[in-house]
């Protein structure tokens, strides 16, 4: 045996009542009988007592046991892991026992249990003897031991409750639990064989930091977008208590971390002998105002000048090429110039009329080349101009904005009684304004660090070597899986289809045979065939991780297939005349147990609600046939309630 399977079941009750059900290695176990006798908690039991963080037990269970336990064997080795069970109306207990050893006694009661731990120490101990990931040390981050693969992972190859046996969209346990969800699908390519415990941390940490990444870019860009506002006042504030002689002028350039050290200076300070404001520095502000306007208007022209020059010259331009262009048609009469085109005698005239045009051509070309020569410095002088008229305009704003502040604070003096009132005024606006704003300044994570964090692990991760072996992986389990399928009763149009599993997002698709349509898991249209698709799933996944040796038990657990084909209430022997539906069972239990025989190890915990007494595997096979005439059950009747017990 390559794989744990599981050899017990047991319960605690008031008292020293003790409760045990033995399971048969490496077959299939059947537990039957009538509604509300407690078959289907024996998977939430197990589910429990793998670390679940909540106790779904049944209210009966609850009002008459304290513990549950579970004993597993490898081989030799055996573990018990075993849990308190919480009193009806608490969610779940924290203390567990987990031990290990070799011929391992069952308890009988809570103190005869071994190994007494809490929920996470139990888990820890568990996830080390499946073999799930490595050794977890305490002074691990918090966040690796979260991101890494546990065995709550696990149970989603182990369980096909009633809740997802028959679900049109949820392919395995946990995947319907959106704070499961997520873990099962990272972890699926570990469980399959494809990546290590490291890569699967890594990819999280990868994740969480893009995450991060993203998130403080977006805080950069708002930082950004509201940093001016922010340096807007606080200057404003600062000039305030300058003019006031409370601080020093700072640079027009100065951060908005030294903006807000400053006005915590101030804040800090005690009030000291101010000047009022004074006519003379309004005047000089606004002589500076006067100044800057005339510096402005000055370029505005000397810019207009230019674009009119530019313009002018590109008109001259054009002209000078036209004339140019007309004046060399008369190159093609110089031969014929020097004498008479009908007599051949010498012609002074014509010699005369072609050492004209020779030089207006020369004319022509240097104003040309005069024109070519201008034009660069006149554009480059635009562009200095328009420069120094955005550098003037930055100007004229600044001192725009200390004639405001200085209006306004002269006005605010003018309203307080003397100085020291226009002093206490101002320190309550300085903190007003930091209280209201006390992080604005403060810097985040560096996005540079978090960038370097992310192609560092980008590097680690090979994603084209994972991408290969998940694509095998997938190809085998879903060649299992159509296998499976094939032995199978369905109904259209699942009728001798194909099915291929994907694992992100975990899928089915169901390649229709006779159109070859690619139809989704929503469209099997029929509880027959999502019952038919979830057990071949189960088995497929199964005999891949059995081939690949992975941390998961060689164990499932199948809560009723006969809901299909059999009313849940009455004789659980009353209908089983040979009809259609009888022999559609009659096809999963042959596929039940024959796929359990093939498989080593495999082991298979079937809860059922009807029962086949003319089938000798299925009567062998069956631990327990509870009726309510007998009042049998999975915790006997006649167990007294708990003493904390509702």
């Amino acid at each position: 045996m390559s794989r744990w399977n599981i050899s017990r079941i047991f319960f605690i009750g008031e008292g020293g009542r003790a409760r045990s059900f033995e399971l048969e290695l490496g077959k299939v176990n059947i537990f039957t009988g009538a509604s509300g006798t407690g078959k289907s908690t024996l998977i939430k039991a197990i589910d429990y007592c793998l670390g679940s963080s909540v106790c779904e037990l049944a209210a009966h269970v609850k009002r008459h046991s304290i513990a549950v336990g579970i004993k597993w064997v490898l081989g030799d080795a055996e573990m018990i892991t075993g849990r308190v069970i919480p009193p009806l109306g608490q969610n779940t207990s924290t203390k567990m026992f987990v031990s290990s050893g070799r011929n391992l006694r069952i308890p009988t009661s809570l103190e005869e249990f071994e190994g007494a731990t809490n929920l996470i120490a139990g888990k820890s101990f568990i996830e080390r003897a499946f073999g799930i990931g490595g050794v977890v040390d305490a002074s691990d981050e918090s966040a690796v031991r979260k991101w890494r693969p546990t065995v709550r992972h696990a149970t989603a190859y182990m369980f096909v409750p009633k809740d997802v046996i028959y679900n049109e969209t949820a392919l395995l346990h946990g995947l319907d639990q959106a704070d499961e969800a997520p873990g099962i699908i990272e972890t699926m390519p570990y469980f399959l064989g494809v990546i290590t415990q490291d890569t699967v941390i890594q990819e999280r940490q990868l994740k969480d930091l893009r995450k991060r990444f993203d998130r403080e870019q977006r805080r950069l860009r708002i930082h950004q977008a509201e940093g001016s506002e922010y340096k807007k006042h606080a200057t404003r504030l600062l000039m305030d208590a300058h003019r006031t002689g409370l601080c020093e002028l700072l640079p027009d350039d100065a951060s908005e971390t030294v903006l807000q050290e400053a006005l915590f200076r101030l804040k800090r300070l005690k009030f000291s002998k101010g000047q009022n404001p004074s006519e003379g520095e309004l005047s000089s502000l606004h002589t500076q105002r006067r100044s800057l306007l005339s510096e402005i208007e000055k370029a505005r022209r000397s810019s207009r000048a230019t674009q009119v020059a530019l313009q002018e010259m590109s008109g001259f331009e054009g002209a000078v090429k036209r004339q140019y262009e007309k004046l060399k048609i008369a190159e093609h009469l110089e031969p014929v110039a020097h004498s008479c085109p009908l007599c051949d005698a010498p012609s002074e005239r014509g010699i005369a009329a072609a050492q004209a045009i020779r030089q207006s051509i020369d004319i022509v070309r240097s104003e040309g080349a005069a024109v070519e020569n201008v034009r660069p410095r006149l554009v480059d002088h635009e562009e200095t101009l328009q420069l120094e008229l955005t550098r003037l305009n930055d100007k004229l704003k600044g001192v725009d904005e200390r004639i405001k502040t200085w209006i306004r604070q002269s006005s605010e003096a003018q309203e307080m009684d003397n100085l020291a009132q226009y002093h206490a005024h101002l320190m309550g606006k300085v903190s007003q304004f930091l209280e209201m704003n006390p992080a604005t300044p403060l810097p985040g994570p560096d996005v540079n660090v978090l960038r370097e964090q992310i192609e560092e692990l980008e590097a680690l991760i090979d994603n084209d070597a994972k991408q290969v072996l998940l694509a095998r992986a997938e190809r085998k389990v879903s060649q299992y899986l159509s296998e499976a399928f094939a032995l199978l009763p369905t109904v259209a149009p699942c009728v001798d289809a194909e099915l291929e599993f994907s694992t992100k997002p975990p899928a089915i698709a169901i390649i229709e045979n006779d159109s070859g349509a690619v139809l989704r898991l929503p469209d099997a249209g029929s509880d027959e065939n999502y019952l038919a698709i979830h057990i071949a799933l189960s088995f497929a996944l199964q005999k891949h991780l059995g081939n690949t040796n992975a941390p998961v038990p060689a164990f499932l657990a199948f809560d009723q297939i006969s809901r299909p084909y059999y009313p849940q209430s009455g004789d659980d022997e009353a209908s089983l005349g040979e009809n259609e539906e009888v022999l559609a069972m009659r096809r999963h239990l042959d596929f039940l147990f024959n796929a359990t025989t093939e498989q080593k190890d495999l082991q298979v915990l079937l809860i059922e609600h009807a029962y086949f007494s003319d089938d000798p595997r299925y009567v062998s096979a069956t631990r327990k046939r509870w009726n309510k005439l007998s009042g049998d059950a999975l915790i006997p009747l006649d167990w007294p309630k708990r003493h904390d017990s509702l």
